[in-house]
Formats: structure tokens, C-alpha cells, sequence
């Protein structure tokens, strides 16, 4: 009996640890990759306490490999936008001008009730009201709504050297317009963090400095 309690104490002490070190993300939504992680770190943790004669060791040891390699990917695609893209994937716009774009919608296997539903619980109940609304990586779904005697809602360009080609051809743009523009700051796609846009208004935030530019 001691040695059950003593266990699951180390266990316990040990699977906190572990999701302290791979970060904040964990307590958020997760991505696939994560949610991959949490999966094992609980299967490896919950072998541990209901096998006795399994050493401390052999489930402890897999816990801390697991989460290094959480660290490790996270770490990648910190450094590899494009395998982070790859990885966690990228948002998908749905909706545009109030119009449902239905290829995203098939391509997602998402159901017009799926996203009505979805709709509703952000207090929109048409989708005619929504601009632009976006399929995030993690499943949830964005949507900004034009307030009256408001600018309309800005949309990402450029966020960490991926450019939203979407966005870019909803306000008749294109990548060249766009590395046009940036080499006129003095900027390349690399030095550029988030670069916003609603065909009226810009905000740029880049990287290292974080100054911010709005024109």
C-alpha cells in the first residue's frame, strides 16, 4: 500500500515537472502534436501506478524522454516557420465578404451545421455578417464582424515569413506587392514578425526591436 502512495506521489511530482518545462502551450488549446504528448506522458504515468513491480525508473525515464521531444519540436518550429506549418498546419478561410467558401469547407470535412453551430457560439447567427472567418489549427473557428462606424477588421499578410496568399488576394494583392512594399521599409519577410492590413491601415511589428509601424 506505501509503495502504491509512494508512486503515484513520484509519478504525480514528476508528470507536473514535465508538463512545466514543455511550457504554457500546454495549458491552452492544444496542437495535434501536443495533444500527442499529453496522451503518452498520461499512458506512460497511468502504467507506472497500476503496475507495481514495473520499475520507478522505466516510467519515469519515458515521461522526461517524451517531453524533451516536445521541447525539441516546439524549439524547431520556433526556428522553421515552414515546418511549424507543416506541423501544426495554418488557418483555412471559410468565410469571406459573408460569402462560405464551400471547397474549404469540404476540404476540412467540416459541415455547414459545424460551422453554423460554431457561428452561433461567437453571438453570429448569420454569415453574411462575417468578413473574414478562419478555420484555426487547433479546430476553433475566428471570425471578425464589420462594427458600423468602424474600420474594417485587419487580416494578416505576413506573420513569421508566411505569407496569407488568401488575404493577400482578397484586397487584389499579391507576393510581389507584398516584398515590394516590405524592401521600401528596408525590410525583408525574415526581419517581419506580423504585418496586418485592411486596405486602409497597415501594422507592422518586426522582429528583435518589436517597433511598431502603422500607416
Amino acid at each position: 500500500m506505501l509503495s502504491s502512495v509512494y508512486r503515484t506521489v513520484v509519478v504525480y511530482i514528476v508528470v507536473i515537472v514535465a508538463m512545466r518545462l514543455m511550457g504554457k502551450r500546454q495549458l491552452g488549446e492544444l496542437q495535434p502534436a501536443e495533444l500527442v504528448t499529453t496522451f503518452l506522458i498520461s499512458n506512460v504515468a497511468s502504467i507506472c501506478i497500476d503496475e507495481p513491480d514495473l520499475p520507478l525508473a522505466a516510467s519515469v525515464v519515458p515521461i522526461f524522454l517524451i517531453a524533451a521531444l516536445e521541447i525539441l519540436n516546439s524549439t524547431a518550429a520556433w526556428f522553421f516557420p515552414r515546418y511549424a506549418q507543416l506541423l501544426f498546419g495554418k488557418p483555412v478561410t471559410v468565410l469571406r465578404n459573408g460569402e462560405i467558401d464551400q471547397n474549404a469547407l469540404a476540404h476540412l470535412r467540416i459541415t455547414p451545421a459545424d460551422l453554423s453551430e460554431a457561428l452561433r457560439g461567437k453571438d453570429i447567427f448569420t454569415p453574411e455578417d462575417v468578413i473574414w472567418g478562419v478555420v484555426e489549427p487547433n479546430g476553433s473557428i475566428s471570425a471578425a464582424v464589420q462594427q458600423e462606424g468602424s474600420a474594417p477588421p485587419m487580416l494578416p499578410l505576413l506573420i513569421d515569413r508566411l505569407a496569407y496568399k488568401d488575404n493577400l488576394q482578397t484586397f487584389g494583392l499579391d507576393e510581389n506587392w507584398l516584398d515590394t512594399t516590405l524592401k521600401e521599409k528596408g525590410l525583408r519577410r525574415r526581419d517581419v514578425m506580423i504585418y496586418l492590413y485592411n486596405g486602409q491601415d497597415s501594422l507592422l511589428v518586426t522582429k528583435k526591436t518589436a517597433h511598431k509601424g502603422r500607416s
